[in-house]
């Protein structure tokens, strides 16, 4: 049996759903924590103003990268993760804090996810990574003849979270 359609129900079950979509729901039961309900609301809507007049290109743009190489675990970082001016400075207790690079000279490496680029690993650096919010190995990549990008440049640089291992076979 066929129920009629009731669109007051519907827009409500509509608007309750974008409210979970866009996080607002959340948002409000968090709220929940710290204040009364009638205040959840005008506090919600306080905080939602202030992340928009917040974001400017480079919080986008690092969100932007990490979507674009499927890296939704990135998210909580990028937005928890501030730093000042002084945290672009070489750490005051480097190399002893920085990791042990994950590549050597002469790996095979190729970006994660893609099948037109690769090379090998001619040189490495360790700088800061604003995309991170942290301190990273960025590895100077000699692109193989047969890779897509080799057509206009002969090599690339890549952050040490962008590269995995090639396997011989695949070359």
């Amino acid at each position: 049996m066929l129920r009629p359609v009731c669109h007051k129900t519907d827009e409500h079950r509509s608007y309750l759903q974008a409210l979970d979509d866009f996080g607002i729901a959340e948002l409000l039961a968090k709220l929940n924590n710290y204040c009364e309900q009638q205040e959840q609301q005008t506090l919600a809507a306080l905080l939602i103003s202030q992340l928009t007049q917040s974001l400017d290109a480079e919080l986008v743009a690092s969100y932007l990268s990490a979507m674009a190489l499927n890296r939704q675990d990135l998210f909580p970082r990028i937005i928890n993760q501030k730093f000042s001016a002084s945290s672009v400075d070489l750490p005051d207790d480097f190399p002893n804090t920085a990791k042990t690079p994950r590549f050597l000279y002469g790996d095979k490496l190729r970006w994660i996810g893609s099948d037109t680029d690769w090379g090998t690993a001619i040189g490495r650096f360790y700088s800061f990574a604003p995309h991170l919010c942290c301190w990273s190995w960025c590895y100077l990549i000699w692109l193989s003849k047969d890779s897509l990008s080799a057509a206009w440049t002969s090599a690339d640089i890549a952050w040490e979270q962008d590269l995995e291992p090639v396997e011989e076979s695949l070359l």
